[in-house]
């Protein structure tokens, strides 16, 4: 699955022209969290850390902070079918922490 590094930094904005904030499903396979028009990870009423950007089948997810790539303690986007994980901190790619 491609990823979705291309709007770091970006703000998204819904078919009305409104700055998105929530849930959003992408043709039924993917959900995106979005906060203040940016991309970003939330929690869940249990406090699981739910990540930004992951698809139903769970085969790829992404952590973002605040518009940027981020997570502190494991990959930032993790892809089960392509067999790949890139850490990111801050918007700025890393080396892996394994």
């Amino acid at each position: 699955m491609k990823n979705f590094k291309q709007y770091q930094y970006r703000r998204i904005m819904t078919k009305e022209n409104k700055v998105a904030d929530g849930d959003y499903k992408i043709e039924d396979s993917v959900t995106i969290r979005v906060k203040n028009g940016f991309l970003n990870d939330t929690t869940d009423e249990e406090g699981n850390l739910l990540p930004a950007i992951e698809t139903t089948d769970g085969t790829h997810i992404e952590h973002w902070k605040n518009g940027v790539l981020h997570c502190d303690n494991e990959p930032a986007v993790i892809d089960h079918i392509d067999n790949y994980e890139e850490w990111w901190h801050n918007g700025l790619q890393v080396p892996s922490k394994k």
